[in-house]
């Protein structure tokens, strides 16, 4: 039997891009960037860079062929704060879900959905790290 775990799936492509097993779908984006880019006059190496995605196992070494770079240079505090980023505020909401429903089930008071404020508070923050990453990305592609 198959499963289909789209959702799983497209988590881990952002969560873990490094990992990720590059699909036909993805190389053949791959390589229409390149075609783009030396249609432009922006690549000069362009039968490298195929060479390069023809070969490429993950994602990270897709993206670093279509770049032209020799390996992915990226910082690791910037590759590893969304992800750790994430993990803390699930945390964090879960303890603050837990205790929300506690109190409420124990004193019979629901106060105000005061729950709502961290998990929104915390998802900006989490907003702003992958939005610093994924701009550290498309400036390294020079998109």
């Amino acid at each position: 039997m198959i499963e289909n775990r789209p959702v799983a799936e497209a988590v881990g492509r952002l969560l873990w891009p490094e990992r990720t097993r590059a699909t036909e779908l993805d190389r053949k984006l791959a390589v229409t960037r390149i075609d783009h880019a030396r249609s432009e006059g922006r690549c000069d190496d362009a039968e490298v860079r195929l060479a390069r995605v023809r070969t490429a196992t993950t994602l990270a070494e897709l993206s670093s062929a279509v770049d032209g770079s020799a390996e992915p240079v990226v910082p690791p505090i910037l590759a590893a704060a969304p992800r750790v980023g994430l993990a803390v505020w699930s945390v964090i909401n879960l303890v603050d879900l837990a205790v929300y429903l506690t109190l409420g089930l124990v004193s019979g008071h629901w106060d105000g959905p005061w729950v709502l404020w961290p998990a929104l508070g915390g998802g900006l923050l989490v907003l702003g790290l992958w939005s610093t990453r994924e701009r550290d990305r498309r400036l390294r592609l020079g998109e």
